[in-house]
């Protein structure tokens, strides 16, 4: 399958049938491969890849009475995990109202020409490139430049200066292109939002963009009853001070009481391993430590300090 030719799958509204067949499933497969950010962070996620994290919320929540109305998932990625705690929270009785947001929520698909698409951001950044049976995702680990995998890093590098200047010629922000005739080769489409459709238009789901570095949205302050950041915070990310920051922002965003989850996952495809989490509570002023999952959360001092 195209994927990039293919994105009206993006649209399909969250209760349709056709989000079960074999060609939906495909598009997803194809759709979230390693999506690297401009900013850093990743638009991916595996199902099933915070199961665990899930199950310990669910059991926190009801050991602390708290009866959450707002549930924030921040830097929510594709929103496939997003959906699926959704789903560990109403197997619990906990129905809640849902604002999953993220930094870069959307792409554009430039059409290069009649064998090659890009998805990029409406700065430029390349996400992803597909032709005629082959994609190709611009991220390199440093560690692929010093191994047998030096010269594939090479030729991806080089696809992707050639890529991005493809889309450079077409003119930035691609936000600023009018719409285009879908299909037509140097056509600019999108933007498209980057999250599984299962999450969107659903009633009890709110989709926005959101940045923890930016002042605090008047209308965040001190809504959410649980906030869960995971696989976002990291100090080689973040400098000391960001961290601080990022702290206070979730703070507020939080009620007296409310629960929050700072946690990264780790692990090859297909296991579940969770590691290096940490659950808070809310208080007057702060943050207090409920338990840890493994060596607890990277960050958690950040945390423990507001």
């Amino acid at each position: 399958m195209r994927v990039l030719r293919s994105m009206h799958w993006l649209a399909v509204p969250h209760d349709s049938p056709q989000l079960a067949t074999s060609e939906f499933k495909q598009f997803m497969q194809g759709c979230f491969p390693l999506l690297s950010n401009s900013d850093g962070s990743w638009k991916c996620s595996r199902a099933n890849r915070l199961r665990d994290l899930d199950e310990r919320l669910t059991a926190i929540l009801l050991k602390q009475e708290v009866q959450p109305r707002v549930f924030m998932d921040v830097g929510m990625g594709n929103g496939i995990s997003t959906i699926e705690t959704i789903h560990c929270l109403e197997r619990a009785g906990l129905a809640v109202q849902t604002i999953a947001t993220d930094r870069n929520l959307v792409g554009y698909v430039v059409r290069v020409n009649r064998h090659v698409d890009v998805l990029a951001e409406e700065n430029g950044h390349i996400l992803l490139i597909e032709g005629p049976g082959w994609d190709l995702s611009p991220y390199c680990e440093r560690g692929d430049y010093l191994s047998r995998r030096f010269f594939v890093s090479v030729l991806k590098q080089g696809i992707t200066a050639w890529a991005r200047r493809q889309v450079a010629k077409r003119g930035l922000p691609l936000s600023s292109h009018p719409a285009a005739e879908a299909g037509h080769p140097g056509s600019v489409e999108g933007p498209f939002l980057l999250v599984t459709p299962e999450l969107k238009n659903r009633p009890d789901v709110v989709v926005r963009p959101d940045d923890l570095l930016e002042p605090l949205p008047a209308d965040l302050a001190g809504v959410a009853d649980v906030v869960r950041i995971a696989n976002v915070l990291r100090p080689d990310r973040f400098t000391p001070p960001q961290l601080q920051q990022v702290a206070v922002n979730v703070r507020q965003r939080c009620r007296d009481g409310a629960i929050l989850l700072v946690g990264r996952h780790k692990g090859k495809t297909g296991e579940r391993h969770d590691t290096g989490s940490t659950f808070f509570q809310a208080e007057p002023g702060g943050f207090r430590v409920l338990e840890r999952v493994g060596s607890g959360s990277e960050v958690e001092r950040c945390f423990a300090s507001v």
